[in-house]
């Protein structure tokens, strides 16, 4: 599922946005949160994301946004959302690869650690 800038518009700035995967994630259960990465689409890579324990953590979709300064070929950042289910620890793993590569390793991955109270 692909969410609109609009639909994230909305959920700003009331919602939390992580991006440095050294730092821990901590939110409410019940609690809407976003992971935002940099990305550029222009060079055909993209994230994927897997999550642990999904039972924790609900992924409800991502969305692109275009860089700030406007300049083609920049680097904008993808928008992860996910929904804090219940109590508990899990991990969410990013993946930077080009899709049409199957065969070829990922130029980064990261990991969040997430705690939900």
């Amino acid at each position: 599922m692909t969410l609109t800038a609009a639909f994230l518009l909305g959920l700003t700035p009331h919602t939390p946005v992580f991006t440095d995967a050294s730092q821990p994630v901590a939110v409410d259960a019940g609690e809407d949160f976003f992971i935002a990465l940099g990305s550029n689409v222009t060079t055909g890579y993209n994230w994927s994301q897997s999550i642990a324990d999904g039972k924790i953590v609900a992924y409800e979709g991502n969305v692109y946004q275009n860089p700030s300064n406007g300049l083609i070929g920049a680097s904008g950042q993808q928008i992860f959302i996910y929904h804090a289910n219940r109590t508990g620890a899990t991990t969410l793993t990013f993946s930077y690869a080009r899709p049409f590569e199957p065969n070829v390793p990922p130029v980064k991955t990261v990991t969040f650690a997430v705690t939900v109270k």
